[in-house]
């Protein structure tokens, strides 16, 4: 990495899906720049690379097993990263899981899957954001970024309609949080990436399809996906790691209750 700009020295910043894709480039990246870190994810070998990564850097990082969907587990965490780091200046939701299960149809959505979508990536921001927007209000000062997808502003071509359903959501949750916490000194905002290579969408393969037939349509849609994309490759985690960056920064101290769309030119509003 180039020289620093240390946007966020003396900040501490949590981060959810800390264990890879972009959630960890989000939690290298603020390091780099000075931030304390607490990383949160289910996948604790992840975690420990990515905290090894920043320490090996010179940065600070705390590492914690954390299903974001479980309130109780989210209470405890923040209250521990507090006391551990600091106050949380910067929460930054990228925690998701995809839903290429059910792209056949809604008729073959189990209630059970749509229930875990929506859990991780609709209950989890607000989870999170309810624990911390408090002590941010109190501070007057903060700012939450929020990984939604091009789904939430369109749709999935490559996921379900719960994938779509929650990220869409969380643009709504977005949009609301910042009208409400943009008086008490809070920014909300979002971004949208379009297909980055990350070990989700690497999961959502044509090689991971049920059957032929599912394969076969899968290939045709990333056929279709890739001639539409102005910018003809995948997005790095690192390039949504500093959109990310931006919004919780002081560059964007304006900016609030938006959804930027970084997805290459594949949707354009």
């Amino acid at each position: 990495m180039s020289e620093p700009r240390k946007r966020f020295e003396n900040h501490v910043a949590l981060i959810t899906g800390a264990a890879s894709g972009i959630g960890r480039a989000t939690a290298l990246l603020l390091a780099h720049e000075g931030a304390g870190i607490a990383a949160l994810d289910r996948n604790s070998e992840g975690l420990a690379e990515t905290i090894g990564a920043i320490e090996d850097s010179g940065g600070t990082a705390n590492a914690w097993t954390c299903d974001v969907s479980q309130k109780g587990e989210i209470v405890n965490v923040v209250a521990e990263a507090e006391k551990a780091l600091g106050p949380i200046d910067i929460l930054a939701n990228v925690a998701g899981i995809g839903d290429p299960g059910t792209i056949e149809g809604l008729e073959t959505l189990e209630e059970s899957r749509w229930d875990l979508v929506l859990a991780v990536n609709l209950k989890g921001p607000f989870l999170l954001s309810q624990a911390v927007l408090p002590g941010m209000a109190r501070r007057g000062r903060g700012a939450i970024v929020n990984v939604s997808s091009l789904a939430g502003r369109s749709k999935s071509a490559n996921g379900g309609p719960a994938y779509t359903a929650s990220k869409a959501g969380l643009l709504g949750l977005t949009r609301h949080l910042a009208f409400n916490y943009g008086p008490q000194g809070i920014r909300v905002n979002a971004i949208c990436p379009g297909g980055v290579d990350t070990p989700m969408i690497r999961g959502g393969s044509v090689r991971s399809a049920a059957n032929e037939a599912e394969a076969a349509a899968r290939k045709e849609r990333i056929g279709a996906y890739n001639y539409f994309m102005p910018i003809k490759r995948l997005s790095q985690p690192e390039e949504q790691a500093a959109a990310i960056a931006f919004l919780a920064s002081d560059d964007a101290s304006y900016i609030n209750g938006i959804s930027m769309d970084v997805n290459g030119g594949l949707f354009m509003a």
